[in-house]
């Protein structure tokens, strides 16, 4: 008798434990998605089953509603802007609204799922602008990083942005190479300068690294996404001391599926134009827009518009020896964890470095044409750790292929 009370009160303590395993639910923005550590369908089940207990034991837990929120949406989720009314995400917002009515976790959960009758993009902006206000000390890394773009995307040169991105910085959310790599383009841009890339999700470390270190704050970043938000347009003509665009996005329609790249192309042209300040892009801008290839040179890790020809060759090779920091790519414990970008950012050097090192060669600078070459070599065997594929291959390949060129 003793005995089967002792094992069911092991299986009872079992299965509370099992029941109160609750997780914190990640939404770390990639450039590929959303969510960075996806997981199964399952187990987003558990952890809404997990969270919605905890919020029935206590319904004023807000940490408890974000993950509930999070799980939910994670396992439901689709594109904002849909009419979603019906969605178990949108019913578990309609019971945050009545149990806890203008609280931080309600707004920043509106932010990121809007209900049809807050779909306004106003009222969107009042609900990050709330979520900002009313953001705890102590909230979640992720979430900050979230908010510090958000606000971005509405008003740019707000106190609050420096703030929060400020706040990324000290969560250490982003990895050391992403920060370094985007502090090698930003450094080596000239004075002044814009700089485009696609979506705050890639230009983020570069915002943090102006907004926190105090490091070249005179180069405007601009994504390109945020030329659909009005009010950050508006803040950007306003900074830029230059004359809005008149443009009218109907007019675009004859270009079919892919009428935005050459709306922003428009757009993009009309900022360099204006201002007549230098103007770098990210090095996939061209897939993205509409931009006459001929006139944008590739200046190492970003590339360059310019009108006229001219030896961007030589202005690479000086930002490999002279600007950029590579050693951290010859880090022996250097791992990768879940930020899909970080692999893209070794096979991104490896694209876009390896043919000076046949430059290098060519010019006599062995030495700088070796350093190249070890610096790549190393970032190629941490790419490709499991298996021989055919894009190590290629990789291989090309970096051979430019160390044994010679005069």
């Amino acid at each position: 008798m003793r005995k089967t009370i002792v094992i069911a009160l092991v299986l009872m303590c079992s299965m509370m434990a099992l029941a109160q395993k609750k997780e914190t639910i990640e939404i770390k923005r990639t450039v590929e998605s959303w969510i960075s550590d996806i997981r199964e369908p399952g187990w987003y089940m558990e952890q809404r089953k997990a969270w919605q207990e905890a919020v029935d034991a206590n319904p004023k837990d807000e940490w408890a509603w974000r993950n509930l929120f999070c799980a939910t949406n994670g396992l439901y989720s689709s594109g904002y802007g849909e009419d979603k009314d019906k969605s178990w995400t949108a019913d578990v917002i309609r019971k945050m609204e009545a149990a806890i009515p203008d609280s931080y976790t309600l707004n920043l959960c509106k932010c990121r799922f809007s209900l049809t009758i807050d779909s306004v993009a106003s009222q969107r902006g009042d609900f990050i602008r709330n979520a900002v206000k009313l953001m705890p000390r102590d909230a979640y890394a992720g979430d900050v990083d979230f908010l510090a773009c958000q606000l971005w995307s509405i008003d740019p040169w707000n106190g609050n942005v420096e703030r929060l991105f400020r706040q990324s910085y000290w969560n250490n959310y982003y990895p050391l190479r992403i920060m370094q790599y985007n502090r090698n383009m930003l450094l080596s841009m000239q004075p002044n300068a814009l700089y485009f890339a696609n979506g705050d999700i890639r230009l983020a470390p570069m915002k943090i690294i102006q907004e926190a270190l105090k490091e070249r704050r005179d180069v405007i970043i601009i994504p390109i996404s945020y030329f659909h938000s009005d009010s950050f347009m508006n803040a950007l003509y306003q900074k830029l001391d230059i004359k809005p665009l008149a443009i009218n996005i109907n007019d675009y329609g004859k270009y079919g599926e892919e009428w935005y790249k050459y709306y922003e192309a428009d757009i993009i042209m009309y900022l360099i134009n204006a201002t007549q300040r230098p103007t770098y892009f990210s090095t996939d801008i061209l897939k993205e827009t509409g931009l006459n290839k001929d006139s944008i040179y590739n200046e190492g890790l970003l590339l360059k518009y310019s009108p006229v020809q001219y030896d961007n060759f030589a202005v690479a090779m000086h930002n490999v020896k002279e600007v950029y920091s590579l050693e951290y790519l010859t880090e022996p414990d250097l791992v990768y964890d879940s930020w899909t970008t970080s692999w893209m950012t070794d096979t991104s050097h490896i694209t876009l470095l390896a043919n000076l090192i046949s430059k290098f060669r060519k010019n006599g600078d062995k030495v700088a044409a070796d350093r190249l070459y070890d610096i790549l070599s190393k970032c190629l065997k941490r790419c490709f750790t499991v298996e021989n594929t055919k894009m190590k291959k290629h990789f291989e390949n090309l970096l051979k292929e430019q160390q044994e060129i010679q005069e």
